[in-house]
Formats: structure tokens, sequence, C-alpha cells
């Protein structure tokens, strides 16, 4: 039997900080990720927006911040699994390992550490008639190179943080950029609202509010785009490339079914991380406790955290003592 001592359930950040320190322990991890990549929501999400809260690093790209992590968990080559969902998980007693299954196989391992972040996300699609048929050519959930935009006559669609967002780190590649959005109200930081109305003073981009998106026109791919205001005026506007960014629906997947206590949707641990079932430990987005505050530095914290108490849970006997880089180096 394939047995690691962490099946770490969650490849975006937590979870590779978790291998990371497995490896830093001289314990084996197997992760599984249900994208087909590593770097959770910065992956999937925000590739090209930078990040500025990571402590040591005052600016760094999303994509590359999870090429740095994917780097330093591998040192310890941790078994990795992309595109398969954790479904069920079962304690086999006799042998004191816990299973964890996908639709691929069956996972052994000593302790489970749950770094799924919010959970399984879906983002919601444009309502709009025909929209399906121009998704990949010319509708796109996220963007994962900007540099693919240049030139491009881009149309964004929402009113909070992520269309916000994406308005201000692609007015210097494109060729137009344009807002669309249903409110006369913004969601979106009043900050980085006004920014972009500086943005469109400028010429920079043009902002449509109290506007829905009414038809799509193209062949092949996505050519222009028909709005409309709420007083039914019509305009045709060019567009190369349609970001409807108007939020995402978040759900726990299978977890729900595993008998975790939950609160608000997110797994409740103790000070160790610990959650309700024995060997199940979690960390991150997916974890709450009195006082959590959601970062990627304290995710980062919280793996620590977690893969030192799992290690008490497996060797109940032993002193775990925490090793620091800084004075032993890696382990070989």
């Amino acid at each position: 039997m394939n047995v690691k001592d962490f099946t770490i359930i969650g490849g975006g950040p937590t979870g590779l900080a978790a291998a990371f320190r497995a490896g830093m322990h001289e314990a084996s991890a197997r992760i599984i990720e249900v994208s087909p990549q590593l770097g959770g929501q910065m992956t999937a999400l925000y590739p090209e927006k930078y990040v500025y809260d990571v402590f040591g690093l005052p600016k760094i790209l999303a994509k590359d911040l999870v090429k740095n992590l994917v780097q330093q968990a591998m040192q310890f080559n941790p078994e990795i699994h992309l595109s398969e969902l954790a479904e069920k998980l079962t304690y086999l007693e006799r042998d004191h390992l816990i299973e964890v299954r996908t639709r691929r196989g069956r996972y052994l391992s000593r302790a489970v550490l749950i770094t799924s972040g919010n959970g399984i996300i879906t983002p919601r699609k444009l309502p709009t008639e025909g929209a399906e048929a121009f998704e990949g050519r010319g509708i796109f959930y996220s963007v994962q190179r900007k540099e693919a935009l240049r030139g491009k006559h881009v149309v964004v669609v929402g009113g909070g943080d992520s269309a916000a967002d994406w308005v201000l780190n692609l007015h210097e590649v494109a060729a137009s950029l344009t807002l669309i959005h249903r409110s006369d109200r913004f969601a979106a930081h009043p900050a980085s609202v006004r920014a972009i109305q500086q943005l469109a003073a400028r010429g920079h981009a043009t902002i449509y509010t109290s506007t829905v998106i009414q038809e799509l026109h193209g062949n092949d791919r996505l050519e222009s785009v028909t709005i409309r205001d709420w007083k039914r005026r019509c305009r045709r506007l060019k567009a190369d490339v349609l970001l409807p960014m108007i939020g995402f629906r978040i759900n726990l997947g299978p977890l729900a079914d595993w008998h975790l206590e939950l609160e608000d949707k997110q797994i409740k641990v103790d000070q160790r991380m610990r959650t309700n079932l024995p060997g199940v430990f979690a960390a991150g987005d997916a974890a709450t406790f009195p006082g959590k505050i959601k970062l990627i530095a304290t995710g980062f914290a919280e793996a620590a955290m977690a893969v030192k108490s799992a290690l008490e849970y497996m060797h109940p006997d032993e002193k775990v003592t925490v090793k620091f880089s800084s004075v032993s180096g890696l382990p070989r």
C-alpha cells in the first residue's frame, strides 16, 4: 500500500505550505487538487493580479507566488494528484489509517489536512442568451495571461472588486476598455471606483452604469456586443474579449457529507487546527475559529501548526520539535 503521512486536500497556497512543512519534519505527503493546476484561487481566478500582503514580498504576481510555492514544496517530492475531487473519507481502524477516495483511486495516510480554501468555486455565468457558445472564444471567466489581451477590445461586466481590479489591471494593454454594470452603485472598494472614474476622465476607459448586455455577435469568435440601459436605449460595442465578473457560487462539495462540524460553510477547528474528526485537520480559508483572519500569511502559519499537530496525533509518545530551516537547513 502507498501510505503517506499526510493527504492534503487542496493545492492552493496553504496546501503547498503544508507540504513544505511536512517535508521539514521528514514526513511524506500527497496533494489532491480538484483543479488541473496547483495554486487554488490564485491560479484559477487572478494569476495576473498583484499580491501585496505576503510579508517579505512587497509586490508579486499571484502566478509568480504560486510558482515559488510549488518550487518550495517540490523540494520534498510530494505526490501530486490534479483534477481529482476528494469524495469520501473512511477510517481503516485495523491499520490505523484514513482513506480518501476520488473517482480515480483510493489514497491512504495517517492524517488528513484539509486546505481546500472556500470550497469549489464556480463563476456565475453571463445570463445573456447564447453566451455559452462563446465561452473560450471571446468570453472568459478568468484571465490567465494579461499579455494575451494586448491590443484587444475588452468589455468587463460587473460592479464588484473583481471587475474593478481587472479594469485597473488591463487598461495599459487593451486597445479599448469598457465597464458594464447593471446598477448605478458599485460594490467595489471606493478607492478602486475612484481610480476607474479617473481612467474614464482621461479617456482610458468607458463606464456604462444601469446597463446590461443585450446581445452577443460573432461567428467563430465574439466580435461585438449590444448593450441596453434602463431607458431601453441600445448601443453596439466592439468586443474581442468579454469578462463577466459577476460573482461566484461556492460550495463544499462532498466535504459537506463528511460529518465535519461547520460554521458558515467553514470547518471549525481548535487552537491546534484539529477538527471534530480524529486525524483530520484543517487550515487556511477552509478553517474557522474565534478571531480568524483570512489572509495568505495566516494560512501559512496555520499550515505549520496543523502539520505539527497532526504529527503529534500520529506519534503520541514522541515529542515533535519544530525545525528551523535557518538553523538546520533542509532535511536530506
